[in-house]
């Protein structure tokens, strides 16, 4: 004998139904479960007022790392997880529980929700801040927020045991109907017999098929709601990832760069390309790396050389570390190059290791 729940004989075990201590403690499970939301609308409420924050001033969000919180996961796992149990008291008892389906799926569909959003946000410090995509997720944010603030009421009302159709006290253990079977023991063969699982397998399969149908506009809904964020994310990301940016266009994130003009020149038997810049930065003033822009022209690459920029000062001032704020200036950037094929040049600006900026050089003469 193992405890008083669980005894073992031969490769049986007897297990003992949940049911009466699920009911016992009914309502606590649920203030337990409003307490855990609770929590989790609080720390999503403070991410909703931040990106708010962001769109009144792209200043501030250089703080977005402070409101990532993956810690937030294991509340919402437990929160599901007791979710699950009351489900499946409610249905062994036969009684109401599609708001259980609903919280369960809805709070599935937060958690990747906020994943990506999490991901989101984490490229705010080196990013540009794109209006329309900020303010769509901050929309989305606002649905997520009221369905919780829904669920939390629900399971507080449960978790009271006030009935609101009667605006009386219940007790649960009266509503559900405490018997002597909740508390049965239950056998449990431990061998391994494959005709009672792929038995199990097609009922499971059936269930399913049942629950499906029972339930199929929550799921298309949530499922449609996942695929339309899913699939705006991917889009954004192809179109940030191959989109090809033209000269006088603003690129980059805490340097904000725009190429002016781009030139050609061949002096001594030797190809150059000149490139004359904006630059600023957001925050301290800091040096810039040059060597996060590449020049490439067909499939080779080539790096700045600040040893010969001084033979085309004419065309701008030569950058040679010089610090950088909040104000542009202008600079001048000289490559050395075998081959000079001016149709295929672009400057590649790359500020993070994830996050290249693809610019084509109209190349004068």
């Amino acid at each position: 004998m193992l405890s008083n729940d669980i005894i073992m004989i031969g490769d049986n075990m007897i297990l003992k139904r949940p049911y009466a201590i699920l009911i016992k403690y009914f309502r606590l499970i649920h203030l337990v479960i409003t307490a855990l939301l609770f929590y989790l609308v609080i720390q999503n409420r403070d991410i909703y007022k931040y990106l708010k924050s962001v769109i009144e001033s792209t200043v501030n969000r250089y703080n977005a790392l402070e409101y990532i919180n993956y810690g937030v996961y294991f509340y919402m796992v437990l929160a599901i997880l007791l979710c699950i149990a009351v489900y499946y008291l409610l249905k062994f008892k036969d009684k109401p529980r599609k708001i259980y389906i609903f919280t369960i799926v809805g709070y599935i569909a937060v958690g990747i929700f906020m994943y990506v959003l999490y991901t989101y946000m984490q490229s705010f410090s080196s990013t540009t801040i794109d209006q329309k995509v900020i303010r769509l997720y901050k929309d989305i944010f606002s649905i997520t927020l009221f369905f919780q603030y829904y669920v939390i009421i629900f399971m507080f009302i449960r978790g009271m045991g006030f009935d609101i159709k009667k605006f009386d006290f219940n007790r649960d253990k009266k509503e559900l109907n405490i018997t002597d079977e909740d508390s049965e023991e239950v056998e449990v063969n431990l061998g391994v017999d494959t005709t009672n699982v792929v038995r199990g397998f097609r009922k499971q399969k059936r269930e399913f098929g049942y629950f499906f149908q029972e339930y199929k506009m929550y799921i298309i809904v949530i499922l449609a709601i996942i695929f339309i964020i899913g699939g705006y994310k991917l889009y954004s990301y192809l179109s940030d990832k191959f989109k090809v940016y033209g000269e006088n266009d603003t690129i980059g994130g805490m340097y904000q760069l725009v190429i002016r003009e781009s030139y050609y020149k061949t002096e001594k038997s030797k190809n150059y390309v000149l490139v004359n810049f904006d630059i600023m930065k957001y925050g301290k003033m800091d040096r810039f790396n040059v060597g996060n822009m590449k020049l490439v022209i067909d499939d080779f690459e080539y790096l700045p050389n600040k040893n010969i920029c001084y033979m085309f000062s004419s065309y701008g001032n030569c950058y040679k570390k010089q610090y950088v704020d909040d104000e542009y200036s202008n600079y001048l950037l000289v490559y050395e190059v075998d081959n000079l094929n001016i149709k295929k040049a672009y400057i590649v600006y790359s500020e993070n290791y994830d996050e290249d900026y693809k610019v084509k050089l109209n190349l004068q003469f």
